[in-house]
């Protein structure tokens, strides 16, 4: 399969797993998840903030700035002697009736102001996002693939509420308060691309908030799944894909999890299997290093450097015992044969394997193992069955056809 379109599949295979997980409204058995909504809403938010809705609004007002627009109003003015802008003929004879001052003078002064329903929109949608990609920010972390994403938009929006158009509108808006309904149609009726944009960015975060399907998943394969390289991206979909197939198998709930911060927890759950995605969790202990790996330590520390930290990919571990009951190794080709990359698997997966048990009581947990390269597979030759034992093999068009279900059956009964 040509690598783009392949990289879209797999991008679309997540999304209908994160659609499935957001349409549910209760409790459901089998495949359709329950729905985290209320526990989850803040990272949809957070989202948001990264969402073309707002970039794209904030890019905007960067090259049109002149489009923010003030309205012109009227100040009453009572002065002494002093005529602001147009007098009030009636009104001052009163004041100087009721002040006793036959100098006191009543105007209406003209003013710009940027008190306006359509600023009050644009201004709460670019402080809320503002203050979201800062938060997003605390609980990313350094290294993490959406850290450079949240950087840049937090410099564009610090860019834009610099302007001062910007800094002037955010003078009237409450954070607290959200726009009134009747700044939504203003801004919608505007002549202005600017206010429009804004309009669709909120609109976009009620939708959100409100939980419907069809607008989370849009925005989350633009901000949960394209800023990670299409490896990532698989490895993400071939974890998501596991818990959905151990969730039919067992008739039992499936909660997914958002890719953000702490990585101890699981990016999903089904029913008593949690799924890790990059930790080995606390089960891990290093092994005991073979002759070779003891001369490679040896050369490592004499040019300064720490031992490698190797993981798995994907781990499954029983809630109920604690135990880890399998590892998954991914691989994302561009087209090659499988076969180099399945060697390698199988070597990295005994590798980890000695981390969770003793090296002659590790065949158990390397038949509950997976291998999972996205293509490639119809190059091997597999022994059919696999002895025992033996981590089976699947690519991405096996996973779409259900083939994981064999796994999942011998993971329940195991």
């Amino acid at each position: 399969m040509d690598e783009r379109l392949l990289e879209d599949a797999i991008t679309d295979h997540a999304a209908s797993l994160l659609l499935r997980y957001f349409s549910a409204t209760e409790k459901a058995r089998v495949s359709s998840p329950i729905i985290a909504l209320e526990q989850d809403r803040e990272l949809l938010r957070l989202h948001w903030a990264l969402s073309p809705a707002v970039s794209t609004l904030v890019s905007y007002i960067l090259t049109h700035r002149h489009e923010i627009q003030s309205i012109l109003s009227t100040a009453r003015r009572v002065e002494d002697g002093i005529v602001r802008g147009r007098l009030d003929a009636v009104a001052t004879l009163k004041q100087r009736r009721v002040s006793g001052m036959p100098t006191a003078v009543v105007s209406w002064e003209p003013l710009r102001s940027y008190d306006s329903g359509p600023n009050q929109l644009l201004g709460w949608v670019i402080i809320q996002a503002s203050s979201l990609a800062t938060r997003f920010v605390s609980i990313v972390q350094e290294s993490s693939a959406y850290r450079v994403r949240i950087d840049a938009a937090t410099q564009m929006l610090e860019q834009v509420r610099r302007i001062d158009g910007i800094r002037q509108i955010a003078g009237h808006v409450t954070q607290a308060r959200r726009p009134r309904p009747t700044a939504l149609l203003e801004a919608e009726r505007s002549r202005r691309r600017l206010y429009h944009k804004a309009a669709d960015a909120y609109r976009a975060l009620l939708k959100i908030e409100a939980g419907d399907p069809d607008a989370i998943v849009t925005m989350l394969k633009t901000t949960l799944l394209a800023p990670l390289e299409p490896w990532r991206r698989y490895e993400l979909a071939v974890g998501y894909s596991l818990a959905d197939s151990l969730a039919r198998e067992l008739d039992e709930e499936t909660r997914l999890h958002f890719v953000v911060g702490d990585i101890r927890r699981p990016i999903a759950q089904a029913g008593r299997f949690n799924v890790y995605w990059q930790w080995r969790t606390d089960k891990y202990r290093s092994p005991d290093p073979e002759p070779a790996e003891k001369i490679t330590l040896g050369l490592w520390k004499s040019y300064g450097l720490s031992a490698a930290s190797d993981r798995p990919d994907l781990v499954v571990r029983n809630r109920d015992t604690g135990e880890v009951v399998s590892l998954i190794e991914v691989k994302y080709l561009t087209g090659e044969s499988a076969a180099d990359r399945v060697r390698s698997a199988a070597m990295q997966l005994v590798r980890y394997a000695r981390g969770y048990a003793e090296l002659d009581k590790i065949g158990p947990l390397l038949g509950r193992s997976l291998i999972a390269v996205s293509q490639g597979l119809e190059s091997l030759n597999p022994t059919e069955p696999l002895p025992v034992n033996t981590p089976q093999l699947v690519d991405f068009k096996g996973i779409k056809d259900a083939k994981l279900r064999g796994w999942s059956k011998f993971l329940a009964r195991s």
